[in-house]
């Protein structure tokens, strides 16, 4: 009898002690599947994290890019009446190779680095819109040019900054878009040859150029 009473206790122990053992397991399992989970979730976090800032980056650009659009407008719409009428507009040819004309200046210098119109050549791109508006079939080119210094790559980009800035100018000043093309030279067209202030100066420039008429 008593065989059977410590028998049964030992079966009883040994069960116990399986149990105690899978729980063990399973806590284990648990704790290491738990730590998987959260692993995955700070990597999930950090994903999302990085994808708000992004978007936050380009919404900055965006709103930063409108400002100086914005600021811009305000500006062309701003210039000031050249005072041109239909008579100037007669002889195109002899009104670009005269000085005395106000279609003569055809040249848009920038500082270094610029792409914006400021001062006297907002007076350039009025003259020039003026004239267009009054010759409906006459089509410009702008073409944008940049000193030697910057990689070709980001020269040829300012260059097309330029050019579409003075094209942009013109379309608020109310001549269609269709009639001016705008165009990058980068650092392939330079006026001075040195590699001094003063060359650097004539370089960086956007010129209009009417085509047929030069």
């Amino acid at each position: 009898m008593y065989k059977n009473v410590i028998a049964a206790l030992a079966l009883a122990l040994l069960a116990a002690a399986c149990a105690n053992q899978d729980v063990k397991e399973q806590s284990k399992a648990a704790t290491v599947e738990k730590r998987d989970l959260t692993e995955e979730q700070r990597k999930r976090d950090e994903a999302a994290r990085a994808q708000i800032a992004r978007e936050q980056e380009e919404r900055d650009r965006r709103l930063e890019e409108e400002r100086r659009k914005a600021e811009e407008d305000v500006k062309i719409q701003a210039l000031p009446p050249t005072g041109m009428t239909e008579g100037l507009a007669t002889d195109l040819r002899s009104q670009l190779r005269d000085p005395s004309s106000p279609l003569y200046k055809r040249t848009i210098f920038y500082g270094f680095d610029q792409y914006e119109i400021d001062g006297d050549n907002r007076a350039i791109v009025e003259a020039h819109a003026r004239f267009l508006e009054q010759n409906p079939d006459v089509k410009i080119r702008v073409e944008g040019n940049c000193d030697e210094r910057g990689s070709t790559e980001y020269n040829l980009a300012l260059g097309q900054r330029r050019a579409d800035g003075v094209k942009r100018a013109l379309t608020l000043l109310g001549v269609g878009a269709s009639r001016i093309e705008a165009v990058s030279y980068g650092e392939e067209k330079p006026k001075g040859m040195g590699q001094d202030e003063e060359s650097y100066a004539l370089n960086r420039r956007s010129d209009i150029v009417y085509p047929g008429y030069e």
